[in-house]
Order: structure tokens, then C-alpha cells, then sequence
């Protein structure tokens, strides 16, 4: 019995039959059982992993079981190579899926969080790049698992990149800056928007290469997003959707401020829509012909502030002339010096 134990080759064939039995019990216990009680859960993250990794994992429990009864035997060369190669493939591979499948839960959370699809048309473009990776990681691994000189595969490979990142520079700005975008939490679609340069309107669509504004005269803006990520840009939907409006208006010279702030006060008391308790009136100037003052009121939600606007200054115009105060227009006095003729 103690020689069957220290003969290698027995030992060996015993190891990679346990590797090879324990890889079968585990992917029926996973099937039977870990998948029926996997689907009871909320996410279909751990279903889709378990059910794209199980064959790849059952047989890379095999290949090592295999590695270490060549061990085991003492045998070198490329049997063993071999088979760490294929073990380097299988786990870059498992780990590429389980990445993909990841990712592509954390995209669709983020997209319907954002309520739109940039990060779902990135996709693709994430799911290549991690691709690519790996399998760069793999070749690598398996060439140095050969003894093969790699030095002159990666300065190839920088070469290559440099080339591809030149010839690609304004599509990758465009593709970094609606990733920065997303990030920084700078918008949403439906929200409304104003850029430095002063065009105002609502988030159509973020896409991988551009926005789509669309403006209140029906116009559909397109901007690339490497330039929007540079732009200081004004969102009325932050903090909230709460916005003040200003109305700016002249009186005549002598009208009774105290009368007037009454007014105005009453008018804005009378509009159960407008927000409670913040709102103002200004005397914001002196003019040659008016005293300008500026009515301040909120509205709860910034898509009615500009109808909203409107009707206040209709209602203010008419309650102005129903108190008869002097809403004035630019006058000049002009004197006229007569002089003796000599």
C-alpha cells in the first residue's frame, strides 16, 4: 500500500481523476441547485455569470488538476506549456465575460438613472477596449510562458497606439467628453440648459459623438461633446426645479413707493401657483425719465416661468392703471434761451 502511495504515476492519475470528478460534481451542483436558487434573486447579474462561466470554470479546474499531476511526474517541456497556456486563455476569458456582464448592468443603471442612451451606445466601444486588453494581456502571458522575447511586440503595439490615437484625436475628445458629461452629473435629458454662448433649450439626446438641443423656436441644436465638456453651462433642473422670475418696470417720478410695494405685493398674494414668502420688489435705478424697479417672484417648476412671466406683467400693467400709476416714457425737456439782438 505504501508503494502504491509513493509511486508518482498513480498519484498523479488519482489527482487529476479527484480534479476531474470534483469539476463534474460542481457543475451538476451549480445546475441543480446554485441556478434555481440564483433566479429567485433580484439581479440577473449573478444568473448570467454563473451560466456564461460554468463550462469555461468546469475545465479549468481540470487543466489544473492535469498541471499538477505533471508536477507531480516531474515532467517539463511543452506539455506543460502547453497546458498553462490554455489555463491562461480560460481564465482571461472568464474574466473578459464577467467584466462584459458587469459592465453592461452598471451601463443600463446609469443610462436609465440618467434617463438617456450614452452610456448604453459606449457600450460596445468599453466592451471592445476590455476585449482587447485581455486578449493583449493573454498573447503576452502565453509568449513569455514560451520564453519568447516580447520586447519588439510592444514597441510595435505603442507605435500602433500612438498612430491610432493621432488619427483618432477629435473622436476620442467628442467620446471623453460625454463620458466627463455622465460623470459630472452635468445634465439629464428633458432638462433645460443654457450655454455660455446663450442658446437655450431642452436635452433631446446624448449620444457617443454629440448633444441635441432643442430650442424654443423649434430648432435642434447638435454640439459636439468635446466642445460642450469645455463650456460653463447653466441647468435649471439644479439643485431643483424651482426658478426666480424678474419683471423689470418704470414709474413716474412721485409715485409713493410704499403704495406701489402694497401693489405688488397683492398682486403676487393673489397667485396661489407662485411659491410662498420669496418674493420681492426693487428699486433698482434712477433713471432720466422712470424709477426702475424690479417684481421678484418664484414658480415651482422652471417650465412655466416664461408664461408665467408673461402674465404677471399683463396683470401688473393693469393693476398699475387701475391705482393710476404713471408708467412713463422717455421724455426730453428742452429750454430755449432768447438772447437780445444787437
Amino acid at each position: 500500500m505504501l508503494e502504491l502511495i509513493e509511486n508518482n504515476y498513480l498519484r498523479a492519475v488519482f489527482i487529476i481523476l479527484v480534479f476531474f470528478l470534483s469539476a463534474k460534481l460542481i457543475a451538476f451542483l451549480s445546475e441543480k441547485f446554485l441556478l434555481t436558487w440564483l433566479k429567485r434573486t433580484k439581479s440577473q447579474i449573478d444568473d448570467l455569470i454563473l451560466l456564461k462561466t460554468k463550462s469555461p470554470l468546469v475545465k479549468l479546474l481540470v487543466l489544473i488538476g492535469a498541471k499538477i499531476g505533471i508536477n507531480i511526474l516531474g515532467l517539463e517541456g511543452w506539455i506543460l506549456n502547453l497546458i498553462n497556456s490554455i489555463i491562461i486563455v480560460l481564465a482571461m476569458y472568464v474574466t473578459a465575460v464577467v467584466g462584459d456582464i458587469v459592465l453592461e448592468a452598471w451601463t443600463d443603471r446609469i443610462d436609465k438613472k440618467n434617463k438617456s442612451n450614452l452610456v448604453q451606445s459606449l457600450l460596445p466601444i468599453f466592451s471592445c477596449i476590455i476585449n482587447v486588453l485581455f486578449f493583449l494581456g493573454g498573447v503576452i502571458w502565453v509568449l513569455r510562458e514560451w520564453a519568447i522575447d516580447i520586447t519588439p511586440f510592444l514597441t510595435s503595439l505603442g507605435v500602433a497606439g500612438v498612430i491610432v490615437g493621432f488619427a483618432m484625436q477629435d473622436s476620442l475628445k467628442n467620446v471623453f467628453g460625454g463620458i466627463s458629461l455622465l460623470l459630472d452629473g452635468s445634465f439629464k435629458v428633458n432638462e433645460k440648459i443654457q450655454l455660455e454662448t446663450g442658446e437655450v433649450g431642452i436635452i433631446e439626446d446624448v449620444s457617443v459623438r454629440s448633444t441635441k438641443i432643442k430650442t424654443f423656436n423649434n430648432e435642434l441644436l447638435t454640439i459636439p461633446n468635446g466642445r460642450l465638456a469645455e463650456m460653463r453651462i447653466i441647468n435649471y433642473a439644479k439643485p431643483n426645479t424651482s426658478v426666480r422670475v424678474f419683471v423689470n418696470f418704470g414709474v413716474a417720478y412721485g409715485t409713493d413707493i410704499k403704495k406701489l410695494r402694497k401693489l405688488v405685493q397683492k398682486l403676487i398674494d393673489s397667485d396661489e401657483t407662485l411659491l410662498r414668502d420669496v418674493h420681492d420688489l426693487s428699486v433698482t435705478n434712477l433713471d432720466d425719465s422712470s424709477i426702475t424697479c424690479q417684481m421678484q417672484f418664484w414658480v415651482e417648476d422652471y417650465m412655466v416661468a416664461f408664461d408665467k412671466k408673461v402674465e404677471m406683467i399683463e396683470r401688473l400693467y393693469n393693476e398699475l392703471n387701475k391705482a393710476k400709476i404713471e408708467i412713463p416714457f422717455p421724455t426730453r425737456t428742452v429750454y430755449v434761451k432768447k438772447t437780445k439782438d444787437r
